[in-house]
């Protein structure tokens, strides 16, 4: 007796199967929790192999006052040839009481010009400085047009410092409760 054999297609029920993905991925979507990620800019120091640092330094301060800015650079570049660089220049406003950038970026590539390995400066504005007058001069300190090709960029001072002189003038916040009387 010959057997038949019975070739039927069986369908798979996936139904089950995507309501358990979607119950899963519903569970999975409450309980993650979102990582929020913060960075925080430091400089760590290297290891090296080589001879210790000098701990020759040019340092560079510039000040932003009402009459103008006020550089000054002083120390011993890391070049021993070098001279020593002692540089302290005003630069009055204009007549309508603007900040000259363009005159404070030249005076900083002569100071990077002597001292090229220098990369911070330390930007002091006075307490009425409008933030515009700050973004220029830190922009100014930064990075200047190419000698060579204008359309290209000449990084300066690649880690402006910016002094935290804003007080006295701060919006009482809305969101911190104030604490009781009697406690600090």
């Amino acid at each position: 007796m010959a057997r038949r054999r019975k070739h039927e297609e069986k369908e798979v029920d996936l139904a089950a199967l995507v309501d358990i993905f979607g119950n899963m991925l519903f569970f999975l979507l409450a309980t993650v929790s979102f990582l929020q990620l913060k960075t925080l800019n430091a400089s760590v120091p290297a290891l090296t192999t080589g001879a210790p640092s000098t701990l020759r330094a040019v340092n560079v301060t510039l000040e932003i006052k009402s009459t103008g800015y006020s550089l000054k650079a002083e120390g011993e570049p890391v070049d021993v040839t070098a001279p020593k660089v002692t540089i302290q220049k005003e630069f009055p406003r204009n007549a309508e009481g603007k900040l000259d950038p363009k005159a404070l970026t030249k005076e900083l590539w002569e100071i990077k010009r002597l001292s090229p390995e220098t990369k911070n400066i330390m930007i002091f504005p006075e307490q009425n400085t409008i933030f515009e007058e700050i973004v220029a001069t830190m922009d100014a300190s930064r990075e200047m047009p190419s000698i060579i090709d204008p359309r290209k960029k000449v990084p300066l001072f690649t880690r402006p410092v910016l002094s935290e002189l804003v007080t006295g003038n701060e919006i009482p916040r809305d969101d911190v409760t104030p604490p009781a009387p009697g406690r600090p």
